[in-house]
């Protein structure tokens, strides 16, 4: 996605059928498998097996706005949404996810922004725009 900025950058959820366009930043930190501890007391090294797949979280920040902030809290109630993040190429990223409840940060000197985290369900869909 050379040359792709995040202006024009756009985040939507199912349930709320808006489209949310002061998008700063998104960001993606990529799942995990969670290893299992089975060392039984006579192995002279540690045993892991391989656990359940965290798929990890996607991060968006927004500039704040009181209407958008609340319209956003009232997604964050532990049901799946399905995401899309519809950047300024017209490339999309969506998928299925629970919204944990939005965050704001006052920085100095700065606009005040919140932040909205994805815990994701499945594996999300990227589509190539022009």
């Amino acid at each position: 996605m050379a040359g792709t900025t995040p202006l024009g950058t756009t985040v939507s959820f199912t349930s709320g059928g808006t489209d949310y366009s002061d998008v700063q930043d998104v960001s993606f930190s990529a799942g995990s498998v969670e290893l299992l501890d089975v060392t039984a007391l006579g192995d002279t090294t540690r045993v892991k097996l391989a656990g359940h797949v965290d798929l990890g979280t996607v991060s968006v920040t927004l500039n704040y706005n009181k209407t958008d902030y609340s319209a956003i809290l009232a997604l964050a109630d532990g049901g799946s949404e399905t995401v899309t993040i519809t950047f300024s190429d017209g490339s999309t990223w969506s998928g299925s996810g629970v919204i944990d409840q939005p965050s704001f940060n006052i920085a100095g000197g700065s606009a005040v922004s919140m932040s909205v985290n994805v815990q994701q369900l499945s594996a999300w869909t990227f589509t190539a725009g022009s």
